[in-house]
């Protein structure tokens, strides 16, 4: 028989904040793991081996409801000293320099002093104010009572004290009692406090901290005292990007950025503008050059040329990445390059020795007078031997070099995963269409033809090739191509294919596998990407939220959406049978997300069971999620936050999908027909 497990629960600090921690054994899938991997905020510690969540003062009571479902526990509470040692030295009260830094925009008083206990006692006992463990400082609420009530506290515990004015202008000056009365805040029009609602309201819609929305109103404010008279909503590119480099004279750079992204919330995401950039410092330069490639691949790709010549120049400037300066000047009689003037890369004695053979081989089938390298009896120039490695490479289709290099400069990039690889295989298949020639020998003509033969696929398709060809050839290869050669297909226009509710219903009803009809569900009731759902984890569902966290989704974001309060009772089924470990649906390898051919033949398979004819696929089920919720009436910009789309105008596509926007549309061949069984000409 089971025996009874004892969970200790206890109060703890956990980085400066009060946290009740659970103590017990368990092992990982347990029924009693999993509802404690349920708790809203929980974190594991590793150091003390237990999980623990947020204090709050009826903790007891809580824990208590929370687990009188689970059988086989006693739950121990126990009590602990909750006062925080302070393990630093004292300081000299009256040699301490306490600073004031008043705030009106955030209607904020911060407290900055050097570390001692007694002045930290005084500030704790007045119950108003709490301490920020990251900025080391007090922060009160400002009015002028708590002002002068600080202050007089302050002196009259015998410390020195200063003053400052935290300006709309983000600069500190020294400020008294009675300046801080004279500061001018401009009031906003009617109009103006109108376009503040608004931007308060969507921006709350928005996953973020209180302190990042306090600080996107905070320069909204700035941005529109800035602009009084003016017409904000229509304001020009142009103008904006005027004010942007005015505030960057005077801002600092975190601070610059933070009202570049108020401002760009305004425009993009409140008024639905396009996407905007404000360049205010220069494109960070692309470092090309020889990417370094290990021996056991140079040896390989060495062995493909004959020339011993190419096979060193090959050898010499990608595996020991000496520069065309540094090759074309090297000596007649430099067998022992490696021993009195270069190193080869960790000091590799078959890199040596291989070395030695094709420099044998050079000896016993080429003259050389005065250089290693020569051309017609004199040194290689830089140039020359610079396109001697492009034609190397294009002689003997050394594609693995190229592959490297732009992989290389690809990882350089701020580009997402998935882009690199797609702009790496795009341009890959383009040289090797060229038999891998240099870019610069390519011409403009040569692109066009090639894009022409590819008119065939998609507009998407077509995009991207042209986005990755611009990319190398302007970024890379500082080559620019002019518009003519390259035009970009007309866009396409598609409506995005889902599920009717009684298909839905079909093809869960006949699907009895659990992980499989929970898969199903969970997909249509959260709206989720393929890959989202693959990388989400047990722990990211708030069942007393009735949602899921979704981490570091399309364009590496984060966001939440919903879970369903009829799913309650088949997620914990399908977690006491299937016990996955990591994520919340595994293939058959423990802690391994389960396979995107598992799932898209999990869905095929009802849709046939069910009766569908029609090709269906994984999205499907997300197109269904958003067509739904806009056929339920709700708001689009709450669809939209959902669904993670960057832009609003992605999500308009579903209003075009939508049914009940045709139930009061007649067709006018009704009314023909009308007119036809009365016997009148319509």
């Amino acid at each position: 028989m089971k025996g009874i497990t004892k969970v200790r629960i206890k109060v703890m600090e956990h980085k400066g904040q009060k946290r009740i921690a659970l103590f017990y054994t368990y092992s990982v899938g347990d029924t009693l793991d999993q509802h404690t991997r349920l708790l809203p905020n929980r974190i594991y510690s590793q150091t003390k081996k237990c999980w623990h969540i947020p204090f709050r003062d009826d903790y007891q009571d809580y824990l208590k409801a929370y687990y009188a479902d689970i059988l086989d526990i006693e739950l121990v509470f126990e009590t602990i000293s909750s006062e925080i040692k302070l393990k630093q030295k004292s300081t000299v009260k009256g040699s301490t320099s306490v600073t004031l830094k008043i705030d009106l925009d955030k209607k904020k008083i911060y407290v900055e002093h050097p570390y001692s206990p007694h002045l930290h006692a005084i500030l704790s006992a007045t119950k108003k104010g709490f301490w920020l463990k990251k900025q080391s400082c007090w922060v009160f609420p400002y009015t002028e009572q708590s002002y002068k009530g600080l202050s007089q506290l302050i002196k009259s515990s015998a410390y020195q004290l200063n003053q400052v004015l935290v300006r709309n202008n983000f600069t500190n000056y020294e400020a008294t009692p009675s300046s801080l009365e004279k500061v001018d805040i401009i009031p906003l029009t009617l109009a103006e406090k109108d376009l503040l609602q608004t931007y308060s309201n969507t921006i709350l819609l928005k996953r973020l901290s209180p302190n990042t929305r306090d600080i996107y109103v905070r320069f909204f404010i700035l941005f529109l005292q800035a602009h009084q008279g003016q017409d904000i909503e229509n304001m020009s590119y142009q103008s904006l990007y005027s004010y942007i480099k005015t505030i960057n004279k005077t801002l600092g750079s975190t601070q610059l950025k933070q009202s570049i992204a108020a401002i760009k919330f305004f425009y993009e995401r409140v008024m639905d503008r396009d996407k905007m950039f404000f360049h205010l410092h220069e494109k960070i330069k692309i470092q090309k050059g020889a990417v370094f490639i290990p021996y056991v691949d140079i040896v390989k790709l060495c062995d493909r040329i004959s020339s011993p010549v190419d096979r060193m120049v090959i050898f010499l400037y990608f595996h020991v990445n000496l520069n065309y300066s540094e090759m074309v000047s090297i000596p007649t009689g430099s067998r022992d390059l490696f021993i009195t003037q270069y190193r080869m890369p960790g000091s590799n004695e078959r890199a040596i020795a291989y070395f030695h053979n094709i420099y044998d081989e050079m000896e016993k089938n080429h003259t050389s007078y005065h250089f290693l390298f020569e051309n017609n009896t004199g040194s290689y120039q830089v140039k020359e031997l610079q396109q001697k490695v492009y034609r190397i490479i294009n002689r003997y289709r050394l594609g693995e070099i190229y592959r490297a290099q732009y992989k290389y400069i690809l990882d350089s990039t701020t580009y997402g995963l998935k882009t690199k690889q797609m702009y790496l295989s795009a341009f890959m298949k383009f040289l090797e269409f060229h038999n891998f020639r240099h870019p610069m020998y390519i011409k403009n003509e040569e692109i066009r033809d090639y894009l022409v033969l590819h008119r065939d696929k998609s507009s998407s398709h077509q995009d991207n090739m042209i986005n990755t060809i611009k990319f190398f050839f302007a970024q890379v290869h500082k080559q620019e191509i002019s518009d003519q050669y390259i035009i970009r297909p007309r866009k396409s226009f598609f409506l995005p294919d889902f599920f009717s509710r009684e298909e839905l219903a079909a093809m869960l009803t006949v699907t009895h596998n659990i992980k499989h009809k929970f898969m199903l569900s969970i997909f249509y009731c959260s709206g989720m990407r393929r890959e989202e759902l693959r990388q989400l984890k047990i722990t990211d569902i708030d069942l007393k939220k009735d949602r899921i966290f979704i981490r570091g989704g399309k364009g590496d974001k984060d966001r939440y959406t919903l879970f369903s309060k009829s799913l309650h009772r088949i997620l914990k089924e399908y977690l006491a049978k299937e016990q996955p470990k990591l994520y919340l649906f595994e293939g058959t390898k423990i802690g391994k997300p389960y396979s995107v051919t598992s799932m898209t033949n999990v869905l095929k398979k009802a849709a046939v069971t069910a009766g569908i004819q029609r090709r269906v696929h994984i999205h499907m089920l997300r197109h269904s999620f958003a067509t739904h919720l806009l056929e339920d009436g709700w708001d689009i910009r709450y669809v939209q936050e959902l669904l993670g789309h960057r832009s609003i105008n992605t999500t308009i596509r579903y209003t075009h999908i939508i049914s009940d926007a045709l139930k009061n549309v007649k067709s006018p061949f009704d009314k023909m027909m009308e007119y036809t069984h009365k016997g009148q000409a319509p």
